[in-house]
């Protein structure tokens, strides 16, 4: 799996820039877990059940995740073990709402914090405030 916002697509890279500095704004030190996966990789995360979504926008680069350095401090990527009652989750998918993105905080059935991923409802190189 990648961390590289390199390696994120032109539409979502910028947006996803845009989010580590919103981040940096709040006070919220985070981690970069996941930009870009092969298939092979999503296969592997959908077999261990960090990951339910059949085709995952991490295989296109319009999709990140972002963990908060205390919470990576006390488990790394181990996803299952991140504390979902830390009030930090909802200040990071504020901020991700804020641009236009879709956060994995909001899903009913799998919750998964950290994720933010491309809408398609904003243009990124028009958007500055």
């Amino acid at each position: 799996m990648s961390r590289r916002l390199d390696d994120l697509s032109p539409r979502f890279r910028p947006l996803a820039v845009e989010l580590l500095a919103r981040t940096v704004e709040a006070g919220i030190p985070v981690i970069i877990v996941d930009t870009l996966r092969t298939a092979e990789e999503h296969a592997e995360n959908l077999r261990r059940g960090v990951s339910r979504a059949k085709h995952s926008k991490h295989l296109d680069g319009d999709a990140i995740d972002l963990v908060p350095y205390a919470q990576y401090d006390l488990h790394g990527v181990d996803k299952l073990q991140w504390d979902a009652g830390d009030p930090v989750w909802g200040r990071l998918a504020a901020i991700g709402r804020g641009l236009g993105l879709r956060c994995g905080f909001d899903w009913v059935t799998f919750k998964d914090l950290g994720h933010f991923e491309y809408a398609g409802t904003i243009d990124p190189t028009s958007r500055r405030t």
